[in-house]
């Protein structure tokens, strides 16, 4: 038995939060479901910032819990897309843990990840999937892949690992991934950097982890990037502006950026802005650091938007500072833009999405000065020309991903169907 033309996808996300693997699980959606596949997308909670980037056509499975993101549900239901509550059974947690616990002691059987299986084992008896993508967060890898351990997921199982694992997970959630990661039918990671990072902390062959980048929805980067940015920094006449969009973390290294700019602000007319959901203690601390170099009046936080395009395509650089990554796909979304860019070489990701510098500068971590230098070089009009950029972006196309996705599917699929362990 062969899989179908139209394959049944799960998709499982711990959240809708404002994050990179999040925004990639959602543009990978929208491109299975342009290619004629049935697409659910489970959410371990019902929260999160992306409403408007949630496909048409898409089934939502979510907790019946009184802390589900009603906002969230009603933009769902007003623009039709089916949403199906789950009920959470504590006692099927407690024997999905008790069955965790005699099948795969130590790490992996954390009391934490047994409600969130069950909602997984609840979603694949009720759903039917012929496979289950866990999309890049620890916690909703933790939760398929601690059902398949206890064998309440019984439908193959793909996990994707969206960042660097040697310096994003702490060494108890390394060990726990070399408990859990290779119960998975694939490992999937998002730049090659991250596929060695990944394998070499689960003690295991390079050749079992593939590389699929992540997308970046090109189409929807062009419709929205024509929308005006409301902040008045990015309207016609203004100073040039250096846009970052980060999350509030050290990863991030904001403070590098900061540095950097004030040394740019010493010798010309510039803004920097951050986009993001950042915190009042981390953006108070952002701002201080600021106004010890005196550059706080031209420092603006913007805030998160669900459109970040609008203020990329009208930005002069697009700057990423950070300390590591697994594929960082704001440098992508600023090519799409058509803006230039300018990172560090952090490992992984950067240097693979600029082809060693090619398509921008890459400077040392953590390193100010260089950081600086890269980015007076850039406003002073060095940079690749702009159809280059775009081009270059079409390379990280949602309908590339989705090819690739669809074949490795259709692959474990079929090996599930000749073991007789595949869907009904």
């Amino acid at each position: 038995m062969k899989p179908p033309e139209r394959l049944h996808v799960g998709l499982a996300l711990s959240g809708l939060g404002a994050g990179g693997a999040e925004r990639a699980t959602l543009a990978l959606a929208a491109a299975l479901l342009e290619r004629g596949h049935r697409v659910d997308l489970l959410l371990l909670r019902c929260v999160g910032a992306y409403r408007s980037a949630i496909p048409d056509g898409v089934r939502l499975y979510f907790p019946r819990r009184p802390d589900s993101d009603h906002e969230l549900l009603r933009s769902c239901r007003e623009r039709g897309i089916r949403a199906r509550p789950l009920p959470l059974n504590p006692l099927a947690a407690a024997r999905l843990w008790l069955a965790l616990r005699r099948a795969h002691p130590g790490p992996g059987a954390r009391a934490g990840n047994a409600l969130d299986a069950s909602l997984v084992a609840r979603y694949v008896r009720e759903a039917r999937p012929w496979v289950v993508l866990a999309g890049g967060v620890q916690r909703a890898n933790a939760a398929v892949l601690s059902g398949r351990v206890a064998g309440a997921v019984t439908v193959p199982v793909v996990v994707a690992v969206h960042t660097n694992v040697s310096r994003e997970y702490s060494p108890r959630q390394r060990e726990r991934a070399r408990a859990l990661y290779p119960r998975a039918d694939a490992l999937v990671a998002v730049s090659r950097g991250a596929a060695d990072a990944l394998a070499r902390a689960l003690d295991a062959d390079a050749g079992r982890v593939r590389v699929i980048p992540n997308p970046v929805p090109l189409s929807e980067i062009e419709r929205l990037g024509k929308a005006e940015a409301p902040h008045p920094w990015f309207r016609e006449g203004e100073p040039p502006v250096i846009l970052s969009a980060m999350r509030a973390s050290p990863q991030k290294d904001p403070g590098t950026l900061i540095d950097a700019f004030a040394r740019v602000r010493r010798r010309r007319s510039a803004r920097l802005a951050f986009l993001g959901a950042f915190p009042e203690p981390y953006r108070a601390e952002l701002w201080a650091r600021a106004a010890r170099l005196g550059v706080a009046g031209d420092l603006a936080f913007p805030g998160f938007d669900e459109n970040p395009y609008r203020y990329m395509r009208r930005a002069a650089v697009v700057a990423l500072s950070s300390r590591w990554e697994g594929l960082p796909l704001t440098l992508v979304e600023a090519m799409a833009c058509g803006v230039p860019v300018v990172s560090t070489d952090s490992p992984h990701g950067p240097r693979e999405i600029l082809e060693d510098g090619r398509w921008g500068a890459l400077v040392p971590v953590g390193d100010a000065a260089a950081l600086a230098r890269a980015l007076e070089e850039t406003l002073d009009g060095r940079r690749p020309p702009v159809d280059a950029l775009v081009r270059r972006a079409a390379d990280f196309s949602p309908e590339r991903s989705a090819a690739a996705y669809e074949n490795l599917f259709r692959a474990i699929i079929a090996n599930a169907c000749r073991d007789g362990s595949g869907p009904a």
